[in-house]
């Protein structure tokens, strides 16, 4: 690179700004983990005795309880369902006291042996280095929103040395679209991460998977069970997810005292059977050489499915990622142990991987980030083919069964949420609504609507049939882009209209209708009625009017 090449490069603010957001998310990233890692250590090695260890796993609780009640709400939990409500700028990532508890929270938890993960609060830690950065260099809107984007993304990659599943994360299930403009500054924020963990663990995959000889052959049947029973199981474990908050919000006791009740549980089952303490990464491990009877691999498999739930319902700090990926490792080891009985022959190595990944792609509904995520923590590249066809099987089958993005439904459903957020779960479309909203046909001509929208200073009509059921939605850019560009040519507004439209009935909380518009992208939303008739619109300019 020439020096005229370099300075031009340097003096791309957004470039200095996303390596210095890799540099602290990464140094964050891994001064977290090292301490988890050091604290669960001395725990299960010097004080892993029947009479002190339940009392330790219950103190790890109460603490990590009491600092998210005490000091900062909104550090309970994953973190990750919190980053995407600021996004919709619904929260506040740049509270410097919620960045403390986060990272002191999840020692106290996941370090005394809860079987949460670590990738959850990494993710708030590197989106608010990301947004307090945002606001060292005075950035808002769209250019503070690349900073999160990019610690969030940079924290993926330190956590698990995967520089490209942390960019494929924050497009797919972050910002739930791909642009340009956030993808760049994402890279140099997750390569500048994943240097720095590299630099100072090493550079070695995630999981330790034995080599493996030859040709990878397994039956494509097997692959379609792996994604099918993947995608079951993923919608119970959301659900159970959902059962468990509802269980501990519905408990009329402080909330310290919640997450010391899961500490209590997790000391005790954790006493018989250790492989359920932690995230599990050594556990994994273990199962992929081979070194754990099935039948303690059934009842593994079993606790870290119940456990999991029961601690992140209790509000401790932790996430569900990593454990999301060994529940989906050790489905594939059972599945290949029973595809071996029944003569198949598949390597239990490889099934375990596709269940890691097949899982992960059926609770998230990530399929892209939960396959590029897994050959890059493991280094298996040369069986990328069957992983991508169990994702694609679980998500459709957890689609099949309604099953909704896990991260999306912790956001509409959790306990405390920013002061915005509650204003607009308190209040109703109908509040909002502009009613008695003109309408446009499907066979009025472009130029027609364009000067109808221009005399009455409107960018938006919902576009109705002959029988005035909604069909569609017309923006006033869209038809003065086509005029431009197709010149005279008789175009009607059906040939031109948006189909994929935003609607909502006029009870509908304005905080689930704020998610659906940013979620998809959109500005407007359509209210209608059972019979699917126009009542009114609203619009996320109007929604914002209520904050």
């Amino acid at each position: 690179m020439s020096n005229k090449t370099l300075k031009t490069f340097l003096k791309n603010e957004i470039i200095l700004q996303a390596i210095l957001v890799g540099l602290i998310s990464g140094l964050l990233v891994v001064l977290f983990k090292i301490s988890i890692n050091s604290v669960f250590n001395i725990i299960t090695k010097h004080w892993f005795h029947w009479y002190i260890f339940p009392l330790i796993t219950t103190l790890g609780g109460l603490i990590s309880g009491y600092l998210v009640s005490k000091y900062a709400p909104e550090a309970k939990g994953s973190g990750i369902p919190y980053v995407k409500s600021s996004l919709m700028h619904l929260g506040n990532l740049t509270r410097v006291r919620s960045i403390f508890v986060k990272f002191f929270g999840g020692i106290a938890s996941i370090g005394t042996g809860m079987p949460l993960g670590r990738e959850g609060p990494s993710v708030q830690l590197g989106a608010g280095s990301g947004a307090l950065i945002g606001k060292l260099f005075k950035l808002s809107g769209t250019n503070k929103d690349k900073l999160i984007s990019a610690g969030a993304g940079s924290a993926i990659a330190a956590t698990f040395n995967a520089p490209i599943a942390g960019t494929i994360f924050v497009l797919e299930e972050l910002m739930q679209k791909f642009s340009s403009s956030i993808l760049f500054p994402v890279l140099i924020a997750t390569v500048t991460a994943s240097s720095i963990a590299r630099y100072i663990l090493g550079d070695k995959t995630s999981f330790q998977i034995p080599e493996i000889s030859g040709t990878i052959n397994i039956n494509i049947f097997i692959c379609i069970i792996i994604g099918v029973v993947s995608g079951g199981l993923g919608v119970v474990f959301s659900k159970l997810i959902h059962k468990n908050n509802s269980l501990f919000q519905s408990l009329k006791t402080k909330p310290y005292l919640k997450t010391a009740i899961a500490g209590l549980f997790v000391g005790v089952f954790g006493l018989f059977v250790p492989q359920v303490l932690g995230s599990g990464t050594n556990s994994v491990d273990a199962l992929l050489v081979n070194a754990i009877p099935i039948a303690l691999v059934l009842v593994i498999l079993l606790l870290k499915f119940l456990l999991t739930p029961f601690c992140f319902g209790s509000g401790a700090v932790g996430g569900i990622f990593l454990p999301m990926l060994m529940i989906g490792a050790y489905i594939g080891y059972v599945l290949g142990y029973v595809s071996n009985i029944l003569g198949f022959e598949v390597n239990i190595v490889v099934t375990s991987l596709i269940g890691m990944a097949a899982f992960l792609s059926a609770v998230a509904r990530t399929p892209i980030t939960a396959t590029v995520m897994v050959f890059e923590m493991t280094g298996g590249y040369n069986f990328i083919l069957y992983i991508m066809l169990a994702c694609a099987i679980a998500d459709l089958t957890a689609g099949k069964l309604k099953h909704k993005p896990i991260y999306s439904e912790l956001i509409v459903n959790q306990e405390k949420m920013s002061s915005d957020a509650k204003i607009l779960d308190s209040k109703t479309v109908s509040d909002v609504m502009v009613k008695n909203t003109e309408t446009i046909k499907q066979t009025s001509s472009l130029v027609e609507t364009l000067d109808k929208m221009r005399n009455e200073n409107v960018d938006f009509y919902p576009v109705v049939d002959e029988k005035n059921n909604l069909i569609g939605t017309i923006q006033k850019e869209d038809i003065e882009d086509v005029l431009i560009n197709c010149g005279d040519k008789p175009l009607k507004i059906q040939d031109i209209m948006n189909s994929n439209i935003i609607t909502a009935n006029k009870d509908l909380d304005l905080y689930t209708l704020y998610f659906r518009l940013h979620s998809n992208n959109c500005n407007n939303a359509v209210v209608v009625n059972q019979s699917h008739k126009v009542l009114g619109t609203v619009s996320r300019y109007d929604i914002q009017k209520v904050l």
